[in-house]
């Protein structure tokens, strides 16, 4: 994070004096941690103070939220003992570098005033906690989250018992002028004297620091989303290359009615067969027209083993055809299994729920939504409730079966995704509003998810229909309008909804 940020953090932090000097707020309980996350937790206060240690823009916020499951720092045992029960007074910007300086004091058991400060460095890569105080009027280190030695670095030490040195730099911090508002960008990069259109910038540096720690841990969600799902779809693309092999051997084991067919016509004319033939022309008593037919059959083998031979082939086909069908029947079952994981996947914005999600092997993989049965739905209201196909089945059911003649069908043009029906309970005439959130949340459930401008169809599903033998979850339909939209996920519709179910 840039010095001049630092600087304006600390120095709006003054108007937070009055939590300061109440003699109950901001006593120190303990330092707790959750990955590179520290935050100092106080007593009788909501408040904690946050320590972003990311190793591209470390920063500190003042806030009452609660996003991660922090405990307590087993690695600063030394730091929270001598900081129990002290009070923050100060924080203080060193001006050599991106170092915070934070006072406390408190009354130890000998009725004695003690002063230390908790030195946080929030240079890139050097992250570090130090816990000093004034002995002998050198300020000297008590302990510290990174211990360093002259073997890690020849300019200065931090072990119990030295002094505290700040790094050496040639760098110079300067804290230029801040334009406010600012905005947050996409590349979680700080804009300047930017407006932002959907409310998103800000004209304090704590409430900038503590969304950015949100968009922080927003982005790695997604990211671990991102590569849950490549893996996802790794095996759903296996598990479809298998199916299609499946699909192929069934198309062969559905000819075993023909061998029993060859091998009952071979039997009835036994002594018609000559060893050394390659074939033989038979009128096929199974045809209604009793066609002459040509039968296949081996030089070197008697009338016997080539009618053995036919029957095998059958047994071993009508055998493999049921074992080919349940194999089928598991594959698509699974698949499908794998698509709906996918979706609920895309739902999830914790952060905590995707780690522990990622932990988990993908063919065991189960959500905690995964409990849930049957469409994803949004009750609306007694008129209208909103329905989305998970899966390629799902979008089959939801949209030939489940909707009737009055429900409106929403699908992305070009893109592949879910099909969202509006049920239409008490065949209204369809209001603007609710077309425009369908459409968006269509669009959210495609492959255009990341776009805007996406393109989504919509008709009534009167004029949806699915041809004969066309693949599961494929339609056709006509009549349809479109809308250009921005993608909107089901849980931002149910606030802009205003409905929880």
């Amino acid at each position: 994070m840039k010095f001049k940020y630092l600087n304006r953090w600390v120095e709006e932090f003054n108007p937070l004096k009055e939590i300061i000097e109440q003699k109950d707020k901001l006593i120190f309980q303990e330092i707790q941690k959750f990955e590179d996350q520290y935050r100092i937790v106080f007593r009788r206060t909501k408040f904690s103070l946050n320590i972003n240690f990311s190793s591209n823009d470390s920063f500190v916020f003042l806030s009452k939220m609660d996003l991660l499951p922090f405990k307590l720092a087993g690695n600063l045992t030394a730091i929270n003992g001598k900081l129990i029960n002290s009070r923050l007074i100060s924080i203080k910007i060193v001006n050599e570098d991106r170092i915070l300086s934070m006072q406390f004091r408190k009354i130890n058991i000998y009725n004695q005033l003690e002063s230390f400060n908790l030195i946080c460095e929030l240079i890139p890569h050097y992250q570090n906690l130090i816990l000093s105080s004034e002995i002998s009027k050198k300020n000297t280190i008590i302990d510290s989250l990174r211990r360093i030695s002259f073997a890690e670095n020849t300019q200065r030490q931090i072990l119990p018992s030295l002094e505290y040195c700040p790094p050496q730099t040639d760098f110079k911090n300067i804290a230029d002028e801040i334009v406010y508002p600012i905005k947050i960008s996409k590349n979680l990069k700080l804009e300047e004297n930017i407006v932002s259109e959907k409310g998103s910038s800000f004209t304090s540096m704590n409430s900038l620091f503590e969304a950015l720690f949100e968009e922080i841990l927003l982005n790695k969600t997604e990211q671990i989303k991102k590569q849950k799902i490549l893996q996802i779809e790794k095996i759903i693309k296996r598990k479809k290359k298998k199916l299609s092999k499946l699909d192929a051997d069934f198309s062969i084991a559905e000819e075993m009615q023909k061998w029993k067919e060859w091998a009952e016509l071979l039997k009835a004319n036994f002594n018609s067969i000559k060893k050394g033939q390659t074939k033989i022309s038979l009128t096929n008593y199974y045809s209604d027209e009793f066609p002459i037919i040509e039968i296949p059959i081996f030089a070197d083998k008697n009338s016997k083993q080539n009618i053995e031979y036919y029957f095998k082939k059958y047994r071993k086909a009508r055998d493999g055809k049921i074992k080919i069908a349940e194999q089928i029947e598991i594959t698509n079952k699974e698949i499908d299994h794998f698509e709906k994981e996918i979706f609920d996947i895309e739902e999830i914005d914790s952060y905590i729920e995707i780690k522990e999600i990622n932990k988990k092997n993908p063919q065991n993989l189960k959500t905690k939504k995964k409990a849930s049965k049957g469409f994803k739905k949004i009750v609306i209201n007694d008129s209208w409730e909103i329905y989305i196909g998970r899966t390629s089945t799902e979008n089959d059911q939801l949209t030939t079966r489940f909707s009737k003649p009055n429900d409106w069908w929403f699908h992305t043009r070009i893109f592949r995704g879910t099909h969202l029906i509006l049920r239409n309970l008490e065949r209204k005439e369809l209001p603007d509003d609710l077309k425009f959130i369908c459409c968006r949340i269509a669009a959210y459930y495609s492959k255009a998810k990341k776009s805007s401008n996406v393109p989504v169809d919509y008709t009534q599903i009167r004029y949806v229909r699915k041809p004969k033998g066309s693949p599961v979850g494929y339609v056709i339909y006509k009549n349809q309008k479109t809308l250009y939209v921005d993608p909107l996920s089901m849980r931002d519709a149910i606030k802009q909804l205003g409905t929880n179910k």
